[in-house]
């Protein structure tokens, strides 16, 4: 069941095809991102194929995902690695080292989803889900005909086939857009920023529900100029699209001081300029849903508690509404 795709023998090992790392693999090493490996038999392996490292029941909300069944839980799995190494990383303790975690198959997991009151579906999140994409790939198909809800929070580091190939899985994404500065993406996190921007577009392009987070870390990507960039960009895409700017703390290897709150505020303001849904995030303010054409109040939220939710297709005024719950809902027909 942990038999790998999207690589290529040669005749100094493997080369990993699933994101543009294309780890360089000799029988028993792993790739950049912890949990690939070469196995002896001249075959890739995913060594963590149903390891779970983290599992929860968490609010939507907390994905983010504001607009995507509104204040309903969602059970919350993850495993290990990344194949990022952001020296922020916030998540670090099990992104960025291998655990033997616990096993559970796609069948149980549509059980223990199924167990779950209310819920939604299944978040693959915590970790990198794009590195478990066999796992998914054999979980998804079966959580659609029970009713479930797939989704991804992801930073969107894959190659364009295997990234095609989950939109046709996933009804929801949240995208990490970590910079518009390639540089940033290269020696801070070890990526490359267009290969998100080509994979945020691909995602809404294929119908996904896409939410956009960006974080602010301190003396790194908080300049106001670039920042205006990233937005104009976003909004050139759709308008539509929810950002989510949120606060970063210290972690893993990077101990500058937290986002200055007031920072958070001036980016909201910014980037409400140009987009219709945008929220602050770790930071002590309203993060309420307003209607982008009367403002009326559609979603009031404390935390990750919904207070009071209006969904459904249009407001009071007329004005369409982008949430997608069961009432409005848009999970499409795929070919799986």
């Amino acid at each position: 069941m942990n038999k790998a795709r999207f690589y290529e023998r040669t005749a100094d090992g493997l080369i990993c095809l699933l994101c543009p790392n294309h780890c360089r693999l000799l029988p028993g090493q792993s790739g950049n991102c912890l949990s690939r490996s070469a196995a002896e038999d001249g075959t890739m392996r995913l060594d963590s194929y149903a390891r779970i490292v983290a599992a929860n029941v968490d609010p939507i909300e907390k994905k983010p995902l504001y607009h995507f069944f509104p204040g309903r839980p969602i059970y919350s799995i993850g495993s290990y690695g990344c194949n990022l190494h952001c020296r922020f990383c916030q998540n670090a303790d099990i992104s960025q080292k291998k655990h033997s975690g616990s096993e559970l198959t796609p069948q149980q997991l549509v059980l223990e989803a199924k167990s779950i009151k209310d819920n939604i579906g299944v978040a693959f999140t915590y970790n990198e889900p794009g590195i478990w994409f066999e796992y998914i790939c054999d979980c998804a198909p079966l959580l659609r005909p029970a009713g479930l809800q797939t989704v991804l929070v992801t930073n969107g580091f894959l190659e364009p086939e295997p990234w095609a190939e989950l939109c046709q899985y996933a009804d929801a994404m949240n995208i990490d857009l970590k910079s518009f500065n390639a540089d940033f993406y290269k020696n801070i996190c070890g990526g490359r920023l267009e290969t998100v921007k080509n994979n945020i577009v691909a995602a809404v392009t294929a119908g996904v529900h896409v939410e956009v987070t960006h974080l602010v870390v301190t003396g790194l990507n908080d300049s106001i100029s670039e920042f205006i960039q990233l937005v104009d960009w976003l909004a050139e895409l759709s308008d539509r699209v929810p950002l989510h700017i949120s606060r970063y703390f210290p972690r893993y290897q990077e101990a500058a001081p937290p986002t200055d709150p007031t920072l958070i505020d001036r980016f909201v303001e910014t980037a409400a300029n140009k987009l219709k849904f945008v929220y602050p995030g770790n930071v002590a303010a309203d993060q309420d849903t307003l209607c982008p054409a009367c403002k009326s109040v559609l979603i009031k939220r404390h935390a990750y508690e919904v207070l009071l939710n209006y969904c459904g297709t249009n407001c009071q005024c007329g004005e369409k509404l982008p949430f997608i719950d069961e009432n409005n809902s848009a999970t499409r027909e795929r070919n799986i």
